[in-house]
């Protein structure tokens, strides 16, 4: 074994060690972050960390709130919200800065990073567009009026409720009915920003997305959107490159470069968390409730439904305890995980959770407060005349026949979850549209994928009764009172209790039946809990989420096919451009010389990132060009810029002495360079010109910051949906690996002919005469 072979040798050991070691690392991480069940952080104070490392995001108002609010901490900047969730989640950062919306999707999806709910700072989102440019006021004068009519009619609240919801169904964005009548408006966004804007099942959703595509097809344009990081978004609006921008926070220095349309929504900035490390937090073991009035207590948390008549039990009951407003949805897993210590809540459906798989809790005897109510909710602007007064009168039937007390002991009492058959009308008089949540158990919810319950029957039975074909509208509780006030439904059934507060935004039916208030608490004695998943189990839930739900693998295969066409196209081109070059300085003339000199110098003496960055938002600043257009130009210089220095080594390492003796021999001086010097140059070159392919392939990570949605930003955006760093990450390190050692391969096949090494003895002399 020669000397070079064993350098190569110990090189591709230590190498493949550190590989190895580098993913033990990783998987001996993951393996013990994915077990953990850590606790609540909705306590404490931000305040309490300043002086610790924080998580700021490049570009936005993050770095100024930072520097105010938390002057003697340490700055960890980061490009991205998945960045943000892996350096908090690996102990890089001990919490970060984020929009509260955004922060709360991402708790709802990766429970370990937590937030304390105090707002740091109140913040309005808005679009931007370009200043001083007539045809963006013009834009931003039709959004405003756009935003005035979706939020005066409801859709606003609908788009609301659909992308901070829980209803995955329901987040889908059709801009199929986007004629361009009227022509094509470009976006600038930032495909990781949950909910706002982001990629599912390889689609451009999100708030930001259905608003913008109402706004369109309310005024005849075409959608193009762009992808880049929050930095990279009002240099995009100012270039001219796109036309405004998708929601972000609105700031005075902001407002100095760009044009804020009227708000879309708001929140604010708060601090994101570990949920096992809250600051300043010194709750007590408060799970050993044996009474109810063990909760009467200020340090005691209990929670309740947004807008449900269990708080004013509570406040009549526990006046001293404090009250967590809470989705309904989410009532029993904010227990489970101890955010509250208690739930106040209908009784009957408590009941119902416990038999239906809820673990590790109690519910007690007794109830507390007075009956509560339970009546249908009928809108005020509803089209169908005397509704109320229908309604009531069906009440009344369904009464004095037994029917209704018939449903109640079949739903809520024996738990028969079978709805009857009731006759539909063949030819309807009326349409009825009835509001419903779909959530609870027995009243309504769903049996697979048709909705179930008590609520459902009765408002089958009503559609009969009435002569009308019936349609559901599914809200959570937290939207159904408006959409009802707003004639958005004709009527809502969905065991609503009769409050004075839903009272001013809708009219009540008699009462179908009361309800009491039941009281929940953790049991300490469960010892259900299921144990902690093995490794493999682990791994297996992470592969399915990053690759399999949603199809998010055809994420990565898109992703593939870009780098590939960047790559392919580049490494062509630049080879062309770089010998060409070099032939058109290799007579000699100094003016040529000294501009190709420069040209080099500036090229390989510029980050890859910068350059990519002049050309798009400076160089094509006004022209119709994609980022990967821009890319495979960006690419095509700096592999031109290698390969031209590649040839000045190589064929300055062939004696001179080959070059007169060609010339002695009658040959011209190109004729003597293809024939005699570039073959032997070539032999010096081909080492350096194979890395150079890998390096390129590698350098492409960086065209996401000029909106390209290469392998690096799928991974990205996959990261964003999953809040999980490990699988995406391996899989783009595995998949450059992979294509790193395709290309090669392929450029080591192409080049075996030139290569005097390579070459078979017979190949060379193919057609020589031996023995003349």
């Amino acid at each position: 074994m020669t000397k070079r072979e064993k350098i190569r040798k110990a090189v591709v050991t230590v190498t493949c060690a550190l590989f190895v070691t580098g993913i033990f690392s990783a998987c001996t991480k993951f393996v013990g972050s994915v077990g953990e069940t850590p606790s609540s952080a909705t306590g404490g104070d931000w305040r309490d960390y300043n002086g610790k490392r924080i998580g700021v995001l490049y570009g936005t108002p993050m770095e100024d709130i930072a520097k105010k609010y938390f002057p003697d901490s340490e700055y960890v900047y980061l490009e991205s919200y998945p960045d943000c969730n892996a350096a908090l989640l690996s102990g890089k950062i001990d919490a970060y800065l984020g929009d509260e919306p955004g922060v709360r999707m991402i708790h709802n999806e990766q429970p370990r990073i937590d937030y304390i709910h105090d707002r740091i700072t109140d913040q309005d989102y808005s679009f931007a567009f370009r200043k001083k440019d007539k045809r963006s006021a013009e834009l931003c004068g039709e959004l405003n009026d756009s935003i005035d009519k979706i939020r005066s009619d409801g859709t606003l609240q609908e788009i609301d409720d659909i992308w901070f919801g829980k209803d995955e169904d329901k987040k889908v964005v059709d801009m199929s009915d986007l004629t361009g009548e009227n022509g094509r408006i470009r976006v600038i966004t930032t495909a990781t920003d949950v909910p706002w804007s982001y990629i599912k099942e390889g689609k451009n959703v999100g708030y930001d997305i259905d608003l913008v595509v109402h706004f369109y097809r309310d005024r005849g344009y075409s959608l193009e959107l762009g992808d880049v990081d929050f930095g990279g978004r009002i240099p995009a609006v100012q270039s001219g490159k796109y036309d405004f921008t998708t929601d972000m926070n609105v700031t005075p220095e902001r407002e100095e470069k760009v044009m804020f349309s009227k708000p879309t929504s708001s929140g604010g900035v708060i601090l994101a968390i570990l949920a096992d490390e809250k600051a300043g937090s010194d709750k007590s073991n408060t799970d050993d409730f044996t009474s109810i009035s063990q909760l009467n207590d200020p340090s005691v948390t209990i929670g309740v439904g947004m807008g449900d008549a269990s708080e004013n039990a509570v406040k009549e009951t526990l006046p001293d305890a404090k009250i967590v407003y809470l989705n309904g949805v989410d009532l029993y897993k904010a227990l489970q995980t101890e955010k509250v210590d208690a739930l106040a809540y209908d009784y009957i459906q408590m009941q119902m959770a416990i038999q239906s798989g809820v673990s590790d809790v109690r519910l007690f005897d007794e109830t507390i407060g007075e009956d509560i109510p339970i009546a249908v909710g009928i809108s005020p602007r509803t089209e169908i005349p005397d509704l109320t007064d229908k309604i009531n009168n069906f009440i009344d039937e369904l009464k004095s026949d037994g029917t209704l007390d018939d449903m109640y002991r079949r739903w809520v009492i024996e738990k028969n979850e079978t709805m009857p058959s009731i006759p539909v009308p063949e030819s309807p008089s009326e349409h009825l549209i009835v509001g419903t949540t779909g959530l609870v158990r027995p009243y309504s919810y769903y049996s697979g994928t048709d909705l179930n319950g008590y609520d459902i029957e009765l408002a089958y039975r009503f559609a009969a009764w009435l002569d009308a074909d019936i349609e559901f509208k599914v809200y959570d509780y937290g939207a159904i009172v408006m959409a009802t006030g707003s004639g958005d439904v004709d009527c809502s059934m969905a065991n609503l209790n009769v409050t004075p507060e839903r009272s001013e935004s809708m009219i009540f039916s008699q009462p179908l039946f009361v309800n009491r208030t039941g009281i929940m608490v953790r049991d300490t004695q469960d010892s259900s809990k299921a144990g902690d998943k093995s490794f493999i189990e682990n791994v297996a839930a992470s592969f399915e989420k990053t690759f399999i739900r949603e199809s998010r693998w055809k994420l990565f295969v898109s992703g593939i096919g870009t780098t590939l066409l960047i790559t392919v196209l580049s490494i062509l081109f630049g080879t062309a451009l770089g010998f060409g070059v070099y032939l058109a300085c290799r007579s000699g003339n100094p003016v040529a010389n000294l501009i190709t000199r420069l040209s080099v110098w500036l090229v390989q003496g510029m980050p890859v990132v910068v350059l990519l960055m002049i050309l798009y938002y400076v160089v094509f600043k006004y022209a119709p060009v994609s980022g990967t257009f821009v890319s495979v130009i960006g690419f095509t210089l700096v592999f031109g810029a290698a390969v031209y220095g590649q040839l000045c080594v190589g064929v300055d390492a062939v004696d001179k002495g080959q070059l007169e003796g060609a010339l002695s021999l009658g040959y011209g001086r190109n004729k003597a360079f293809f024939r005699i010097i570039l073959p032997q140059a070539t032999r010096h070159v081909l080492p350096v010109y194979r890395g150079e392919i890998v390096a390129l392939i590698k350098a492409t990570a960086v065209v996401g910051y000029i909106a390209v949605q290469d392998l690096t930003r799928m991974g990205d955006l996959v990261r964003s949906r999953t809040y999980e760093a490990f699988f995406p990450l391996i899989a783009v390190a595995a998949v450059y690996f992979i294509l790193a050692g395709v290309l090669t391969f392929i450029v080591n096949r192409l080049t075996i002919g030139v290569d005097r090494d390579t070459r078979m003895k017979m190949g060379i002399l193919k057609g020589v005469r031996l023995h003349d």
